[in-house]
């Protein structure tokens, strides 16, 4: 058969494994989100399909919570936004914001959908003509100055000789931009009252004095001065600083009732975790005492137990580094992950059967990540696999069905 006529795949029908994404929980979150940062206005960040809750469930729950700026970081994330949106009123973003892109990038198609561009160099700002040239329209523009992050963004030193040929762009190609925002990110929002915050925000306000006196010299040709973008806030700077700094905050990990501070839980932060990862006992065996659990053997048990097979695996995105360290839920009682997590599945002991066992058997269903109480967090799967939660649930694997339901 032609390669060219068979049918697209577009989903793994029949996973075992599922993501259960609790829209309500992200709306709810949102909204405490905005209250929380007003009278900054909340931009949704929905980047990594919506750090793996599904891009579709994500946009429509922040935009029933009133949410109408969306960020993203790659332009196909942002062209994707756009188709998603479409003209549907109910739907339609007031800015989908794109940030990260190379001298390679074809930015043309954010050009003509009216997506805003993050310009972090020189070449970037000559990418953005030629694409609002081919466009025809002006693209709207938010500089990026790196604060001390070490990432995307102009340092101090080369905005200061950047400016002047920004203010040259409203000579050699008039209506191309509008430069709309000043941005930069935060490197340690998360260790609250750190002075390297305090340091970052001093160095934005120099860049922003800077960039609006270049845009007052320009006569408005590049953007309203009066009207600049100011914004630096993401989770953690989003639920620790007060005020929030800026006019609008990028909130992302959050927005999925997920904590990006250390020993804070989501629900301290008044915040409702939106994923649960579920499966399914396969199997349930007696094995003696010393036998082995998967590859390598590195688990061997001391007494005569139970081994529940659990479908589930690094395929999955779940993390082989927790071998040996993770526990999952199953009828709300914890056992350890025994034994290297596989590609597709892994191994539980159960303990010995008898009486005052708890009953587990093939079909039962298992939380591998849940909100703490249900099972465990994301938070508790980033202490076992030495990373951070953020990981956790972008990294869950395409396979994995998103099913969305609402909880509330």
């Amino acid at each position: 058969m032609n390669p060219s006529a068979l049918p697209p795949v577009t989903a793994f029908p029949g996973t075992i494994v599922q993501a259960r994404i609790d829209s309500a929980a992200i709306t709810d979150n949102a909204r405490a989100i905005a209250a929380r940062i007003a009278p900054a206005t909340l931009l949704s960040v929905v980047k990594a399909d919506a750090y793996g809750h599904g891009l579709a469930t994500a946009v429509h729950a922040c935009r029933a919570a009133g949410v109408v700026d969306f960020g993203v970081a790659t332009v196909p994330e942002a062209l994707q936004l756009v188709a998603l949106l479409g003209d549907d009123p109910d739907l339609r973003a007031e800015r989908i914001l794109c940030w990260l892109y190379d001298a390679a990038a074809d930015l043309s198609g954010c050009a003509r959908a009216g997506v805003e561009l993050g310009v972090s160099t020189a070449g970037a700002l000559d990418q953005v003509v030629r694409a609002a040239q081919t466009a025809g329209r002006a693209v709207r523009i938010h500089l990026k100055v790196d604060t001390g992050l070490g990432r995307n963004g102009f340092t101090p030193p080369d905005l200061t000789a950047f400016l002047p040929e920004l203010a040259r762009t409203a000579e050699r190609a008039p209506g191309a931009v509008e430069v709309v925002g000043l941005m930069t990110h935060f490197a340690n929002a998360d260790a609250v009252g750190d002075p390297a915050t305090d340091e970052q925000l001093a160095v934005l306000d120099t860049a922003r004095s800077a960039l609006v006196r270049t845009l007052e010299a320009t006569g408005g040709a590049l953007g309203d001065p009066a009207a600049l973008l100011v914004h630096a806030a993401n989770s953690p700077a989003a639920l620790s600083l007060d005020p929030v700094p800026g006019d609008l905050a990028r909130v992302g990990l959050s927005t999925y009732g997920l904590s990006p501070f250390a020993g804070t839980t989501a629900a301290e932060l008044g915040l409702r975790p939106a994923m649960r990862l579920v499966s399914r006992v396969l199997a349930v065996k007696e094995v003696p005492a010393g036998h082995g659990a998967s590859y390598g053997l590195t688990y061997r048990c001391a007494a005569p137990t139970r081994f529940a097979l659990v479908a589930g695996g690094y395929a999955d995105g779940i993390p082989r580094a927790a071998s040996n360290r993770a526990e999952v839920a199953i009828g709300g009682v914890r056992y350890p992950v025994v034994g290297k997590i596989a590609m597709d599945q892994m191994i539980l002991d159960l303990g010995p059967g008898g009486d005052g066992a708890a009953p587990v058997a093939a079909g039962d269903e298992v939380v591998i990540i849940g909100d703490g109480v249900t099972g465990p967090s994301a938070e508790e799967w980033a202490a076992w696999s030495d990373t951070v939660n953020y990981e956790i649930v972008t990294r869950i694997g395409a396979r994995v069905a998103r099913v969305v339901c609402d909880e509330s």
